[in-house]
């Protein structure tokens, strides 16, 4: 991100990047639908623009400039509306900064979907337009499976036309203390449903259903099929065989933690007994030997033949990626699932960023991954 976005922006991105990223972006879905999800491993580049098509824009300042941690007015506009009812959780619905959040101009994400309507996003970028006092919120609820709760806020503020940003982070539901305010350059709603602005920032404000086709349908190809290899099986690592994936200690760390929820660390420390993870990987991938596993580069010469184990000690990490299923055909016992790679502040999918997840379903509901290949629109 730019130098400009404040410390708090990157303290969000570390916490909602993993929550299947973020929240889901959009996408065209020419035979499906979009799903999306947000998830660590490494950053893309930003255009420098929205689409012109598209996108209604407005432009500012681009200097931080000080200002209180609190409105200095009472924020101008209409109350946030509801459209995704059965989408609001009861802890949520109860909490002190949910009801706040309904009595302004507010986008509410909870959960990684959008719960509003996008009416608070186009009075406000019309008042910029028009040289207006206004205000706009967005709100990002997040639950973990382990109870806890957090609140990022970015507050718009359109002084004469004039726009600037502050943001919170805060793990709880009850209260927000907003930081210092931020000037905002080219302003605009693009046709992913993100609000964009400047160079590199922004967020989802439309939902995917008020967009596309077939969502339902899509998010769960994408829960069902994506997580287990969503680091170090999708997108640019293309392979038209599993023999071809090159990450398989990764793979295994990560499907690990998909069927238990746990990290292998917990159980095994550095060293990994090999025959586990040839049976755990066998359970999504066939072919899979001894030999495979031993043989990868990145932990070559790791191997104790005494104790059937391989050292490993992790060292991965990045930003959030980001991926949306557009479409599906299923022929037989081959399912081929279409999707997308795409900028996480923008929703914009990346030059390049097309592919198709192959995979095999069996009788029993198992399935095995067969490939990911580039796809050509």
């Amino acid at each position: 991100m730019a130098a400009r976005i404040s410390a708090l922006v990157f303290a969000w991105v570390l916490v909602f990047g993993l929550s299947a990223c973020g929240g889901p972006g959009n996408g065209a879905a020419p035979s499906g639908s979009s799903q999306s999800a947000s998830a660590p491993e490494s950053s893309p580049a930003v255009p420098e623009s929205p689409s012109p098509e598209s996108s209604s824009s407005v432009a500012s300042s681009d200097a931080s400039v000080p200002g209180p941690s609190a409105p200095d007015r009472e924020p101008i506009g209409n109350p946030a509306v509801i459209d995704y009812p059965e989408l609001v959780g009861e802890d949520l619905a109860a909490s002190p900064l949910y009801r706040q959040a309904l009595e302004r101009p507010s986008v509410i994400l909870y959960d990684g979907e959008i719960i509003t309507g996008p009416q608070p996003v186009e009075d406000f970028l019309a008042a910029v337009e028009n040289g207006e006092d206004w205000d706009l919120y967005h709100y990002t609820f997040q639950i973990y499976d382990n109870g806890e709760r957090s609140c990022y806020l970015r507050h718009f503020v359109s002084d004469k036309g004039t726009v600037t940003y502050s943001d919170g982070f805060e793990r709880q539901w009850d209260s927000m203390t907003e930081g210092e305010k931020i000037a905002v350059s080219g302003l605009s709603l693009n046709e992913y449903g993100y609000l964009v602005y400047g160079a590199d920032s922004g967020d989802q404000v439309v939902n995917d259903r008020a967009l596309y086709e077939n969502v339902q349908e899509c998010r769960k190809l994408y829960d069902r099929y994506f997580p287990p290899i969503l680091y170090l099986g999708l997108g640019s690592r293309t392979w038209a065989s599993p023999q071809e994936l090159t990450s398989w200690v990764g793979l295994f760390e990560d499907i690990y933690r998909y069927e238990t929820g746990s990290s292998a660390f917990d159980r095994f420390g550095s060293d990994w007994p090999v025959a586990e993870m040839v049976e755990t990987l066998s359970r999504y991938f066939d072919g899979i030997t001894a030999d495979l596993v031993i043989g990868e580069r990145k932990t070559s010469g790791r191997y104790d033949p005494e104790t059937g184990t391989i050292h490993y000690e992790g060292g991965r990490g990045g930003g959030p990626i980001c991926y949306r299923v557009t479409g599906w055909e299923q022929e037989g016992e081959t399912l081929a699932i279409d999707y997308e790679e795409y900028y996480f502040y923008t929703g914009v999918p990346l030059d390049d960023g097309l592919y198709r997840l192959t995979v095999k379903t069996l009788e029993d509901g198992s399935f095995r991954y067969l490939s990911n290949l580039p796809r050509v629109q």
